[in-house]
């Protein structure tokens, strides 16, 4: 009897039955067997339900989602129990669920079927689906695989750029690249491949050329040595070959070619690239007949060279005795000029000296006058400017015999420097005291910029001084207006002391010469006071001595920066 059409089955008697474990079972010998069959099934549903691709039962003729297995639950976004009794078109978009509803209604296919899913949510996976049709007992059933191939689309993707941009590389690549078939036929290339042979396109040069071997190789025995080389290693590198160009003339190009062959190992096509080489060509054979004519030079050469080669160990010869008289005369020199020097200089200190006391006296004189003859007060007043002219060339004339007493002590070696300990501090305020007369009756005004607690340094105070006097000295004679900054700062184990003008700045043509003995240079304004063109040279020489070095920055019509270090003393170790 046929239970009620609305009751639902027990399917745990109904299998107690079956293995033979209710009333009314089948006979008990069937147990064992039946328990080893279902243990093999449920196994099996195991294995299918991790599987990667996502399975479906479909009822090929409604389309209802009988049974599902594997990856379809997160393929589809829902649980299994809302996709059974689902029909399978609805998660097809409406053109994929026609195509498929039209495999269902044959037999399936062998063929993948590429199409895409759709979740809950309206997003859509691509997958590559499997149809199996079979006529069951009471309908025909399909057995639908659906795999992901997400990854698989985006690799394609990828892969489709990658060739636009090689594409693209190709297309604008000054090199030639080109493919042909091994008999010898063009069957692509780029734009540079046409226009290196003179064709205007691509296109054109394919259809022009039928035959590379007749028609492009200038020599055809060019051509098999290349495809003997591909035919022995598959490939070659930097070939060199002469072409006929369409215009009829002969270029020179290096060829990079190989043999791409199909899985068996024949060969299906040549690849490879082409360039002009022409101009490196002629270059070679103008180097080869370069070398021909030097060489034949060099042998003529070589023959008038033995001949002067005791001329010239013989000027050699006489060249060492005159250094050595000329080093002899240097040295004479230098000791003549310091004793000119210091017996020049004992005059001049008294004719300076004489000469501060007459213009003080007589302005004093002249102060308490009243000269009422205009001729009197010219008079008087040309004695005092003569004599200012006469301090003022006098003190010159010092500061250049002080110079060349230095110069000669750099050059026979014998400057002495005297070293102690400096307060840089003491150091800079002694400077600006003594150089401060040099501001008078110019609209310039001195600054000064010191780090705080500067350590002690160890040198020659008069010297490092000297140094100092001359940059301010410089930075004032080239400033009309503005400021004079002298700084002082530690930085990276050394005292760094600058000094720094808004004056007239120098010409970048004139860098290189700055620290030459005996140059001045010149910004273009001729009422600069002259000097002797040492002061410079000197300083660079006592700040090397001291373990530092001197440099400058320059900006014309803006000002300059000299700049010098020295070292700081080292702490005590232990």
């Amino acid at each position: 009897m046929k239970p009620p059409a609305d009751s639902t089955p027990d399917w745990n008697a109904s299998r107690e039955k079956l293995i033979g474990l209710g009333e009314g079972s089948l006979s008990k010998s069937y147990y064992p067997e039946l328990t080893e069959r279902l243990a093999e099934l449920e196994r099996f549903r195991e294995l299918l339900d991790q599987s990667n691709d996502a399975i479906f039962l479909v009822d090929a003729d409604s389309g209802r989602i009988l049974d599902t297995a594997g990856s379809a639950p997160a393929l589809l976004g829902r649980d299994k129990g809302r996709i059974i009794g689902a029909t399978f078109y609805d998660f097809l978009r409406p053109k994929a669920a026609s195509r498929v509803a039209g495999v269902l209604s044959t037999q399936g296919t062998d063929a993948p079927l590429v199409t895409e899913l759709a979740s809950p949510d309206g997003a859509t996976v691509p997958v590559e689906m499997t149809i199996r049709v079979a006529n069951g007992p009471t309908r025909r059933e399909a057995v639908v695989v659906a795999r992901d191939i997400s990854e698989r689309k985006k690799a394609e993707r990828a892969l489709r750029r990658a060739e636009d941009r090689y594409r693209s590389i190709v297309e604008n690549a000054v090199e030639g690249f080109f493919t042909t078939t091994p008999a010898g036929r063009f069957t692509s290339a780029n734009p540079a491949m046409a226009a290196l042979l003179g064709y205007g396109t691509p296109e054109r040069l394919m259809a022009g050329v039928t035959d590379i071997r007749s028609q492009i190789y200038a020599d055809s025995g060019d051509r098999d040595r290349l495809m003997q080389l591909l035919k022995t290693r598959g490939g070659a590198t930097n070939f060199p070959s002469r072409f006929r160009h369409k215009s009829g003339r002969i270029i020179w190009v290096s060829l990079n070619v190989r043999v791409v062959r199909d899985p068996s190992g024949l060969p299906l096509f040549l690849e490879g690239s082409c360039e002009d080489i022409t101009a490196r060509k002629l270059a070679e054979e103008a180097l080869r007949d370069a070398h021909v004519l030097l060489e034949k030079r060099v042998e003529e050469r070589t023959r008038e060279l033995n001949q002067a080669n005791e001329r010239l160990m013989r000027e050699v010869q006489e060249r060492r005795r005159a250094e050595e008289a000329a080093e002899a005369a240097n040295r004479t020199k230098s000791d003549f000029l310091s004793m000119v020097s210091h017996e020049i200089r004992t005059p001049l200190t008294s004719i300076l000296g004489f000469s501060k006391i007459i213009q003080k006296k007589l302005e004093q004189i002249f102060s308490g006058l009243a000269l009422p003859d205009p001729r009197l007060q010219k008079a008087a007043t040309q004695v005092s400017g003569n004599l200012g002219i006469i301090i003022s060339e006098g003190e010159r004339l010092t500061t250049l015999i002080n110079d060349v007493l230095d110069l000669a002590k750099l050059e026979s070696g014998r400057m002495a420097f005297t070293m102690e300990t400096i307060d840089p501090a003491e150091l800079v305020t002694r400077v600006m005291a003594s150089t401060s007369v040099l501001l008078e009756g110019k609209d310039v005004r001195m600054v000064r910029c010191l780090d705080d607690g500067l350590p002690a340094i160890t040198g020659d105070r008069d010297r490092i001084i000297q140094v100092l006097v001359n940059l301010i000295s410089n930075a004032v004679k080239f400033t009309d207006k503005g400021t004079v900054r002298l700084s002082a700062a530690c930085q990276d184990g050394f005292l760094r002391l600058s000094v720094a003008d808004t004056g007239i700045g120098i010409a970048k043509k004139d860098f290189g010469k700055i620290f030459e003995k005996f140059n001045q240079v010149h910004g273009g304004i001729t009422d600069r006071p002259k000097g002797t063109g040492l002061g410079l040279p000197i300083c660079k020489h006592i700040v090397e001595s001291h373990g530092g070095r001197i440099w400058f920055e320059s900006t014309p019509g803006k000002g300059s920066t000299f700049t010098f270090t020295l070292p700081l003393p080292q702490p005590m170790s232990g």
